[in-house]
């Protein structure tokens, strides 16, 4: 091992350990302020409570109980009768599990397995401490599988684009407030999501630069990312963690030169395995929906309408959404929302990041032009994989029309399934190859 080498992989520690630290710290506490303090810690309470009615299920009638299914706790002496019971106690679902005073009756929510609150509920029967410590031990937690995530990732864009592209990714990142808000909440586990994503870099990587992985173990490992996400978090913006899922395999088939064919065998083959792992884990959530009302053909009824009524629903009050003000809002939404840039009435659109992504990513075409042959690949390489991935949060606008144009107040995080986490790369390596063209950074772009 030469002293370059060692002195990279030196080099790679610290930065790994510092982007977990500054992550971490970030998605537990807001400690960057990245996000509105207000918003931070309650940030969609209306979701998180099935989360936190799981967690205090499980510690008085068992972890598996209600199959296992996410829920609210509540009186039934005290909600009305036909009342919408989610609505009406989502707001006690916090105080009840704090005070340890969690009422007898439970209303399940059978859009989802909840693995990551059958993990956490798991985890909770273990510590010794009361409800208050255990609920912050639970964020921890939740803070470090988010933070090792997106480590996982900076680690990948540190190898392959360099120090200065991987510390301004990881500054964007940080300074996300959707990551950040997302980042925190225990219903959205968000490294759930990125699983298969953060999965295929990695197994992909390591094929292309150790040891030659085969086409079954590569496919294997797509199955058991995707089938993992859901498992953990379902089909929570299920469309943009497929085509993540396979942007990978896009990446790395254009580096290495893959022709067509093989190329298009391959990706079908990756497009039915994922596909695979979705069904498998439907058909498990319908054992589980059946384990509470009985009945196989009343949970696939349930799966069936759920899925409609969130795409194509022209039952719907929001079917008559046309397409562009979909795009409008959200390309209009805040993408840096933080106190500090708040006080100073600055407003980063979502347009206006993609407009610095695509401007950046003409300066990285055109300085690439200068470089080796191999770095100059690697860069277009990048350019193309992100314009692809830019499919993700379309597909998500696109089919699940019914959900993005209902939630206007969280869908934004698609943008960064994985396009604008390609799009930081993009950005980062822009100002470093324009800081070496101007000759203030000397870094050496022959790797």
């Amino acid at each position: 091992m030469t002293v370059h080498t060692t002195s990279r992989m030196s080099k790679q520690r610290i930065f790994l350990i510092l982007s977990f630290l500054v992550l971490f710290l970030g998605f537990y506490s807001n400690f960057w302020q990245a996000a509105r303090s207000e918003a931070f810690g309650w940030f969609d309470e209306y979701s998180e409570c099935l989360a936190i009615g799981r967690i205090a299920r499980s510690e008085t009638e068992g972890v598996f109980s209600d199959g296992g299914l996410p829920g609210v706790n509540y009186d039934a002496a005290v909600v009305p009768p036909n009342a919408d019971i989610w609505f009406e106690v989502y707001l006690e679902q916090r105080p009840d599990y704090l005070t340890d005073n969690i009422p007898a009756s439970y209303d399940v929510y059978k859009s989802q397995t909840g693995g990551q609150l059958i993990f956490f509920s798991i985890v909770q029967k273990i510590l010794p401490f009361d409800n208050s410590v255990k609920f912050q031990i639970l964020h921890c937690i939740n803070a470090i599988l988010s933070a090792l995530c997106f480590t996982l990732f900076l680690g990948w864009v540190f190898r392959n684009f360099g120090t200065i592209s991987a510390i301004i990714a990881l500054l964007l990142v940080a300074m996300s407030s959707w990551i950040t808000l997302f980042g925190h909440s225990l219903w959205w586990s968000l490294w759930a999501a990125y699983i298969p994503f953060v999965t295929m870099l990695l197994v992909l990587e390591y094929s292309n630069k150790v040891k030659r992985v085969s086409s079954k173990k590569i496919l294997l490992y797509l199955f058991l990312s995707v089938f993992a996400k859901c498992v953990f978090n379902g089909y929570e913006f299920i469309s943009t963690a497929l085509v993540s899922a396979v942007c990978p395999i896009i990446f790395y088939s254009f580096l290495e030169g893959q022709k067509l064919k093989p190329f298009l065998l391959f990706f079908a083959k990756a497009s039915i395995t994922a596909v695979v792992a979705v069904a498998l884990q439907i058909m498990m959530l319908i054992v589980q929906i059946r384990s509470v009302t009985g009945s196989f053909s009343v949970a696939i009824n349930y799966i069936i309408t759920s899925y409609t009524r969130r795409s194509f629903s022209a039952d719907d009050a929001f079917a008559h959404y046309p397409y562009s003000l979909i795009f409008k809002r959200y390309l209009k939404g805040n993408a840096f929302n933080s106190d500090f840039l708040s006080q100073y009435s600055i407003v980063i659109y979502f347009a206006y990041l993609i407009l610095a992504v695509v401007v950046l990513g003409g300066v990285v075409y055109y300085l690439s032009r200068g470089l080796d042959e191999a770095r100059k690949r690697l860069n277009i390489t990048l350019l193309v994989t992100a314009a692809v991935s830019s499919v993700a949060p379309l597909s998500w606008f696109i089919v699940f029309k019914q959900h993005s144009a209902n939630h206007f107040h969280l869908d934004y995080i698609v943008w960064y399934m994985p396009f604008l986490l390609l799009g930081f790369i993009i950005i980062g390596e822009g100002i470093s190859l324009m800081l070496n063209k101007l000759g203030l950074y000397n870094r050496g772009l022959i790797k």
